[in-house]
């Protein structure tokens, strides 16, 4: 039987535009990733579920890819209507549901964005707000998937590990009809955003831009006919869009390293310099991209950090 997989675009206020969920006619009807939670993604999810003759009640089960808002966002009114098996990669309970996490996650970015180079009052102030988001209290992943699993009501389907945009960040593989479903890992036109975790209690932050670049690499040589991404369009030839994306983070980390050889700089300095106009709208966006690249320009060898009353300063070597 060919897997039938349909596409439901939901509306966000992002500048990436709408989400795109999908539903999986398995053994059990599968819904991956829940839209952001607005009135109009809500109406926009039950319109599509219409137009395919279905309700949310013929849905019976849940896979998310990952953690963030725009992916997981209407789950719990799904959820009140009717209350499915969730599956999610064994770190996204903590991350939507934990309230220690929570306080945690609030303590480590005032610091990371202290070090960063923010005034303490601006490193508090985006650090709260990262810390501060809706908890889905009661919300129990029935299964945590990691790499190699095959989800329960999905024969066939296998999960990948994809960490990088997220920690918590997996994908799906069907390879008897060569069909990816990769949430945020691979979007085509648009360099996939980078973002921050805060580790758990006692262990060290990841670098994200490394893991990602190195399952972006674990990625090449899947015989994806189709690639289902989380945002735009169907993707056909997925090994080229990956080589786009190395293509982009090298034309980064050579900006950065371009502002780092006028002089030596802080990370707020490198985001002043090179997002002039742009940088006080999304801080936090920038501070996650470029404190990746740092990352990676420092494993590379190819610069130092010095910190200098708490805050970091970047030089080329």
């Amino acid at each position: 039987m060919v897997q039938r997989v349909e596409k439901i675009e939901l509306t966000t206020n992002f500048p990436i535009g709408p989400v795109n969920v999908y539903l999986l006619f398995g053994e059990k009807l599968t819904l991956v990733d829940a839209g952001l939670k607005t009135e109009q993604a809500w109406k926009e999810l039950n319109d599509g579920l219409h137009n395919l003759g279905l309700t949310l009640n013929d849905i019976e089960q849940i896979v998310l890819t990952h953690h963030h808002n725009d992916h997981m966002g209407l789950l719990e009114w799904i959820l009140e209507k009717n209350p499915v098996p969730v599956y999610a990669h064994k770190n996204t309970e903590t991350y939507l549901c934990d309230e220690d996490y929570m306080y945690w996650c609030g303590e480590f970015f005032e610091k990371l964005f202290y070090e960063f180079g923010l005034t303490a009052e601006m490193a508090k102030k985006w650090a709260y707000r990262k810390r501060d988001r809706d908890l889905l209290v009661g919300l129990k992943i029935n299964k945590g998937l990691q790499e190699g699993d095959e989800i329960p009501g999905l024969p066939g389907w296998e999960v990948i590990e994809t960490l990088g945009h997220s920690q918590d960040h997996i994908s799906l593989y069907y390879a008897k009809e060569k069909i990816f479903i990769c949430g945020d890992h691979v979007i085509d036109g648009i360099h996939a955003g980078i973002f921050l975790d805060a580790p758990f209690r006692g262990k060290k932050r990841a670098k994200p831009l490394l893991q990602y670049m190195e399952n972006l690499e674990k990625c090449v040589s899947l015989p994806a006919q189709i690639t289902y991404s989380g945002h735009g369009p169907d993707i056909y030839n997925l090994r080229d869009v990956i080589y786009t994306q190395f293509e982009r983070t090298e034309k980064r980390a050579n900006r950065v390293k371009s502002v780092l050889a006028k002089a030596s700089g802080t990370g707020l300095d490198i985001i002043k310099e090179m997002y002039p106009d742009r940088y006080k709208k999304g801080v936090i966006t920038f501070v996650f991209e470029i404190t990746s690249v740092l990352d990676l320009l420092q494993e590379r060898h190819e610069i130092t950090a010095e910190k200098k009353n708490g805050i970091y300063v970047y030089s080329l070597l």
